[in-house]
């Protein structure tokens, strides 16, 4: 059973265990598992533009996903999400939860659309996004060489 616990001043210290898993091996895959600005989430989650939360499954903790907004008026959140559990990877969670995700968040944050950024070798992580019915909107490369595609999803 796939349940979101929401982040918050209470909880945001199980998040310790996956800055390990991080450094070891979820940043082949991602360059972070952190929202922006991240270090002040309680005032962004009170202004609407910040819905962060912990996936369980299975009665354990095996990631989290987030929508973050740069401005309240705008109608896009950019989404991240991570598998941390390796043994919950590659079953269809990961496109559960962001279809339910987004569902139950883009009326409270008035969206419509989420885009998010993918290295391009995370083939995985894409088939799911497509699964999703994310598209490829652009590819480029960043300065350090990553390859990157953008993807975005109307509501």
């Amino acid at each position: 059973m796939l349940d979101f616990v929401e982040i918050n001043k209470d909880n945001i210290h199980w998040y310790c265990k996956f800055e390990k898993i991080f450094e070891e091996e979820l940043n082949i895959f991602q360059s972070r598992i952190y929202p922006h600005n991240s270090d002040f989430f309680v005032p962004l989650i009170e202004k609407g533009l910040l819905k962060w939360s912990y996936l369980f499954y299975g009665g354990k903790i095996i990631g989290a996903i987030w929508l973050e907004k740069e401005h309240t008026c705008l109608r896009t959140a950019k989404l991240g999400i991570f598998i941390a559990d390796k043994e919950m990877r590659n079953k269809g969670i990961g496109t559960k939860a962001i279809s339910r995700y987004i569902n139950e968040n883009r009326k409270a944050m008035k969206l419509t659309e989420v885009t998010l950024n993918v290295r391009t070798e995370n083939i995985r992580a894409i088939r799911c996004y497509e699964k999703c019915g994310f598209v490829c909107e652009q590819r480029y490369e960043k300065a350090n060489g990553t390859r990157v595609m953008s993807m975005i999803k109307s509501l």
